[in-house]
């Protein structure tokens, strides 16, 4: 199990990576980023921690509020670590 500052570091170089990338020439990644982009970036997150650590356990978690509930969000959460790169 890595620990709280190696997972935040990790979280940290991926999201940097995201924000300097290429947007117009990277499919992945929307000229609006982080806006519109938990739940693939969450997943993206995911299989890059699943490289590294691959008996990591961690889950995905949605949640909805507002009117009909129109306003969603996605993270990631490793035991009791919420993992959050677009919030």
């Amino acid at each position: 199990m890595p620990t709280i500052n190696e997972i935040k570091e990790e979280a940290v170089k991926f999201r940097r990576l995201i924000e300097s990338c290429d947007k117009k020439n990277t499919s992945l990644v929307i000229d609006c980023f982080p806006v519109m982009s938990c739940k693939l970036t969450s997943m993206l997150l995911s299989y890059h921690f699943l490289t590294l650590w691959p008996e990591l356990e961690l889950k995905g978690v949605s949640a909805a509020t507002g009117k009909n509930s129109q306003i969603t969000h996605y993270w990631l959460e490793i035991d009791n670590i919420v993992v959050d790169i677009t919030g």
